[in-house]
C-alpha cells in the first residue's frame, strides 16, 4: 500500500478488494449504523500513513462511513517505546469526555496487552481472533458493551 501511495509500484485494484475482509466491514458498518461512532485508528498503517493516505485507504477498501467520522485527532499518539494499549490511555486521556461511551476493536495479536488490562476488564475490549477478523460472534459482543455503557442505539438481531 505504501509503495502504491509513493507510487514506486503500479496500483493494484484487486489489492484494495481484498486488503479489507468483506464480512467484518459489513459486520463494522452494522455497528456504524447501529450507534454512529467517531474512529479512532492505533493500527500500525497510523504509523506510516498520513491522514490523507489513511482516508484514501480506508476509501478504497470500502469504509468511507470511518473517513467521514474520524475524529479531528484520528490517531493515538507514538512513543519509541510505547505500547498500542499505552497510547490508547494516553488518547483517551487527552481526548475523551467524562462518561462517553468507548470500544476498542483489536485483533488478539496486536492487542494482546490489552486483554487483561482494566480497560478490557471494565468492557471496553473486544478482541477479535487473529486471522478471522469482527465476526458476527465479535459484532454481538461490541454491541453488548456498547449498550452497558449507555451508548444510544442497539443492534438488530444477528444470525448465527
Amino acid at each position: 500500500m505504501l509503495k502504491i501511495f509513493e507510487q514506486t509500484i503500479p496500483d493494484y485494484p484487486e489489492m484494495w478488494e481484498r486488503l479489507v475482509d468483506a464480512g467484518a466491514a459489513e459486520n463494522l458498518r452494522q455497528l456504524h449504523a447501529e450507534f454512529k461512532p467517531v474512529y479512532v485508528i492505533s493500527s500500525s498503517w497510523a504509523t506510516y500513513l498520513d491522514r490523507e493516505q489513511m482516508c484514501e485507504a480506508l476509501t478504497r477498501t470500502q469504509l468511507q462511513f470511518v473517513v467521514e467520522n474520524l475524529h479531528p485527532e484520528w490517531r493515538t499518539p507514538r512513543a519509541l517505546s510505547s505500547s498500542r494499549r499505552d497510547e490508547i490511555e494516553w488518547w483517551l486521556e487527552a481526548h475523551r469526555g467524562p462518561s462517553q461511551p468507548f470500544l476498542i476493536i483489536d485483533d488478539s495479536w496486536s492487542g494482546t496487552r490489552l486483554a487483561h488490562s482494566p480497560l478490557a476488564l471494565d468492557g471496553h475490549v473486544v478482541l477479535c481472533r487473529s486471522g478471522f477478523g469482527f465476526t458476527k460472534k465479535r459484532l454481538k459482543e461490541a454491541c453488548r458493551q456498547l449498550l452497558r455503557q449507555g451508548a444510544v442505539g442497539g443492534c438488530a438481531p444477528l444470525e448465527w
